[in-house]
């Protein structure tokens, strides 16, 4: 592997971590979460998930896992004590300061890619909500939201849902097909509830099925000052794991990219909700449509917006 290669997708996760790690006590929650799940001894999630791994391919898959985690929770971390510790007027000013530049210039959504082969990417998404005068912007509602958009169908989607995420063979498959309107309420399915897996392969035909069949779930930690809620996505290994007999005949059941690790953190102050984004997705390949996943992740990320600000009842002006 290339040296310059590994430094550049060290740095996608490293930013500007010159802080001592997993600060806060946030971060040694999502460090905990990250551990127990894509790089511990849990027979579950032992079993169906591909975790992201880091391009250092001299090293074994517990090693790259782990750097993959490590980034995550660096930023996390970054991003959550310059929240906590600006003055009240000043915390967008201390979060914009410890983000990718990127991040900020395109306005709250952005993907850095490392070509190669194998290729990664990361994705990251920044988002203030105000509290002013606004009863419904609260974490829990916030977090509803989130992840009712995040299991629903966007425009070109076909997205299915397993019953049982413990094994994908058996229950049913609930099968959506994206429009305009699927991803908003009353079409778009409801909120995730709390400490509950879910299972949602998420397909486009772009010269074939092309999908990507993940575990998602949604947590809260913590009291007080210190209160954070999450949503955590990864890529269900569908190499080792049998999928449901209902996309038997069809590539619906090769996932696009090698393994991914996603985590959101909502924070909120007296004045604002904070959504802090990561995605660190490996592909053991190289490198294919990356112009058409930046677009249409810029796409997602206004759709979101739209939808906060539906669901909500907040102005333009009140995302910040």
């Amino acid at each position: 592997m290339n040296t310059k290669v590994v430094l550049l997708f060290a740095a996608l996760f490293l930013m500007i971590a010159t802080q001592a790690f997993a600060i806060t006590p946030e971060a040694q929650q999502v460090e905990k979460l990250l551990s127990t799940r894509t790089n511990g001894n849990d027979p579950f999630y032992n079993k169906v998930l591909a975790p992201a791994q880091s391009l250092e391919q001299d090293k074994n898959k517990s090693a790259r896992t782990q750097s993959v985690n490590n980034g995550i929770v660096r930023e996390v971390d970054l991003v959550l004590n310059a929240f906590k510790s600006a003055a009240a007027d000043k915390k967008i000013e201390a979060v914009n300061a410890v983000v990718a530049p990127e991040l900020i210039s395109s306005g709250g959504a952005f993907i850095s890619f490392v070509d190669g082969n194998p290729s990664a990417a990361n994705s990251r998404t920044l988002l203030f909500i105000s509290k002013k005068n606004n009863p419904l912007v609260t974490v829990n509602n916030v977090l509803n939201v989130l992840t009712s958009y995040k299991r629903s169908a966007k425009p070109s989607d076909y997205v299915y849902e397993y019953s049982d995420v413990q094994n994908l063979t058996s229950g049913q498959i609930k099968a959506t097909v994206g429009s305009e309107n699927s991803w908003k309420l009353p079409e778009a399915p409801g909120a995730m509830l709390l400490n509950q897996n879910y299972g949602v392969k998420k397909c486009r035909q772009i010269f074939g099925w092309r999908c990507a069949t993940s575990l998602y779930r949604a947590d809260s930690f913590l009291k007080g000052a210190d209160a954070v809620s999450t949503t955590f996505i990864s890529m269900i290994d569908l190499t080792s794991n049998s999928d449901h007999g209902y996309f038997a005949g069809d590539k619906r059941s090769v996932n696009q990219i090698s393994g991914s690790t996603a985590l959101y953190v909502i924070k909120e102050s007296t004045d604002w909700v904070l959504i802090y984004g990561t995605d660190v997705q490996l592909n053991n390949g190289k490198l294919q449509f990356a112009s058409t996943i930046q677009s249409e992740f810029k796409k997602d990320f206004l759709r979101f917006r739209e939808r906060l600000s539906l669901d909500l009842k907040v102005s333009a002006e009140s995302l910040r």
